[in-house]
Order: structure tokens, then sequence, then C-alpha cells
């Protein structure tokens, strides 16, 4: 994968998840996301701190009817797209947790290249709201995204 970024824009810990996936070496990928088949290592494209842009190459191994995506899927993949981007807009010392996800379904998700486009629309102290929007190669709107982070200082 070649994923272009300046480090110093982001936090510590953010550049060890950030030189994982651009190595192929991710030792401490999360089992859950692993489990699932989310992989940010071929499917993160770009990203800046506060946006990126994912491209999920669906070859329908997760349609619950043929052509369909499953929505839990949806919501799953959805989750891990908004933490990313709010992951990326973090300073050293503070962590989020998901607080609310809501996710609104406009169409199937059908097979081919899904953009999935996330950004950081408003930080405060405590709190970051993420929206995030998914399009087929058409660009027409299948999946809206919306996620509030709840942003902790850890020591």
């Amino acid at each position: 994968m070649s994923l272009s970024y300046n480090p110093g824009d982001y936090s510590p810990m953010f550049q060890g998840f950030l030189k994982g996936i651009s190595s192929g070496d991710w030792p401490s990928k999360p089992k859950g996301i692993a489990k699932l088949g989310i992989m940010p290592e071929d499917w993160l494209k770009e990203i800046e701190p506060g946006r990126v842009h994912y491209v999920w190459p669906n070859d329908g191994s997760h349609d619950v009817q043929p052509g369909r995506a499953f929505g839990g899927w949806v919501g799953a993949l959805s989750d891990h797209v908004v933490s990313i981007c709010m992951f990326s807009a973090l300073t050293d010392g503070e962590a989020f947790t998901t607080q609310d996800l809501q996710i609104k379904l406009f169409r199937p998700v059908g097979h081919g290249d899904i953009i999935i486009d996330a950004h950081v629309v408003n930080r405060s102290k405590s709190t970051g709201y993420i929206e995030a929007e998914w399009r087929n190669s058409d660009g027409k709107l299948l999946v809206k995204v919306l996620a509030w982070k709840a942003i902790r200082t850890v020591e």
C-alpha cells in the first residue's frame, strides 16, 4: 500500500497505526477488525488530519442477498471509517469512544468499488462529530453516516 502522509501531523499513537498499515505489518490489529475482514491496510487510500478516503472493493462476500451488502456489515465498516477519521484528529494524550452512531441507508450497497469519505465536522474538547458518505462508482449516494465520539484524556 502506498499511503502518503506527513507523520508530524498526527499523534504518536496514530503514527504507529499509519506505519503499521503502510508497511503491511500491523501486529496490534484489533481482533474484531481482523475477524470482520475490515482491511484499512488495503482500503484506506488518502488521509489528512480529520479526513479519510476509503475504497472498499465490494466483491459480494458480505451480501445478505445477491447484490445487497448486509446492513450489519455496513454499520461495522462505517464505525471503523469514522473512528479512523476521529483518531486522525486527536492530539497526543487523547483517546475516544463511540458515543452515538447513525447509519442512513439510501439504496442497496451493490458490488464494485464503494467510495467512503469521512470528515470531522466539529471538534470540541470533549466531543467530535464526524460525517461520512458511501457512494457507488456512478457517484450515487448509498449511505450517510453520522457519528459522535466522546474524547477523553489518557495518561
